[in-house]
């Protein structure tokens, strides 16, 4: 059984009425895009990934949102646009669980957290507007064969990324119970640079009383919110495992006020963006519903899961699996 998506949303059509570069006759595994720019999907692939996805969600944690857009473009040959703006709406979801729990703690920094936001507004502003920008850049040729520069270079990103995520945990499995060898801990920056950052005394300066911060300049704040909405923008990821680390060693604020205020600029952030990438026509409602149906009872499975496979052994899993969609992405390029 196959649906339909229409790929080129409401918006898209009222903004850019010639669709002619969306609307070519490319062939994938499970779909066509038919002449018209809508886009025909088997449903059952759909909820199968859907429900993998949401597995490998409850199994592994949040570095598996990743995955989403990869492996919706690997698998359902979904235009990258498209799949990064539909995780990106599946964002506000989630997100407003998250703060629906956290709710009552008094831990969120609420000025901190709309600083972030407006830092964060301009990074993701312009991750989505290359997005766009890619979405109509044409092709190139590649050996011989004509492909999309977005596919092109969003596999590329995708691909390092990936294999970045993948080495680190890799490396951690492998030192866990003996200490780093450099004493620090993966993805968080050096004492150096972070204690350089804090000296930072470019006005204005800021202060937070409710994380303790006497003073803080501005330009950090929104340094910090603009590099975690860039890959919001472009990848449709929460940039968490960039924000939380910067507030704990950049900014200096308590772990326990760190986490709750990341979790609110989650959700605002997570909503200007589903909000901008919708405008932009990157926002498939129908792929949105179905992947949500079919991720929660994945997730479920994924969390009864993790109780029985943790440790080592789960990092390795994460670690190949990363292995090998990276390998598949770069076969489809270079097929």
């Amino acid at each position: 059984m196959a649906i339909t998506l229409p790929i080129a949303s409401y918006w898209q059509k009222i903004l850019n009425p010639d669709l002619g570069r969306l609307a070519e006759p490319i062939h994938g595994w499970f779909y066509a895009i038919q002449t018209n720019g809508d886009l025909a999907v088997s449903l059952a692939t759909l909820l199968i990934l859907g429900f993998c996805l949401g597995l490998l969600g409850g199994l592994f944690g949040g570095a598996s949102g990743f995955l989403m857009a990869p492996l919706l473009n690997l698998v359902g040959n979904i235009p990258y646009n498209v799949a990064v703006g539909t995780e990106l709406s599946m964002m506000v979801g989630t997100s407003t669980i998250a703060n629906l729990r956290q709710r009552g703690l008094g831990y969120v920094d609420y000025k901190l957290g709309i600083l972030l936001f407006l830092g964060g507004c301009i990074g993701l502003e312009i991750g989505a507007q290359l997005l766009k920008s890619l979405t109509y850049a044409g092709e190139v040729t590649l050996w011989s064969r004509k492909i999309s520069l977005l596919q092109l270079i969003m596999t590329m990103v995708y691909g390092g990324l990936l294999a970045w995520i993948g080495s680190q945990v890799y490396r951690e499995a492998r030192s866990v119970h003996q200490a780093e060898p450099s004493g620090g801990t993966p993805g968080v920056p050096s004492i150096a640079i972070t204690s350089r950052l804090q000296r930072v005394a470019l006005p204005p300066m800021v202060s937070l009383p409710l994380s303790g911060v006497e003073a803080v300049s501005l330009w950090v704040i929104l340094g910090v919110g603009a590099v975690t909405g860039l890959l919001t923008g472009l990848l449709g990821v929460s940039g968490s495992f960039i924000r939380m680390p910067a507030l704990i060693y950049i900014l200096g604020i308590p772990t326990v006020v760190s986490i709750d205020t990341n979790l609110f600029n989650y959700l605002i952030l997570a909503l200007y963006g589903a909000l901008t990438h919708s405008v932009k026509g990157n926002v498939d409602l129908l792929l949105m519903v179905i992947l949500l149906v079919a991720t929660i009872p994945g997730s479920q499975c994924g969390v009864l899961l993790r109780k029985k496979l943790s440790g080592p052994r789960s990092q390795l899993l994460f670690a190949g699996i990363i292995c090998a969609i990276i390998i598949t992405m770069l076969w489809k390029v270079l097929k």
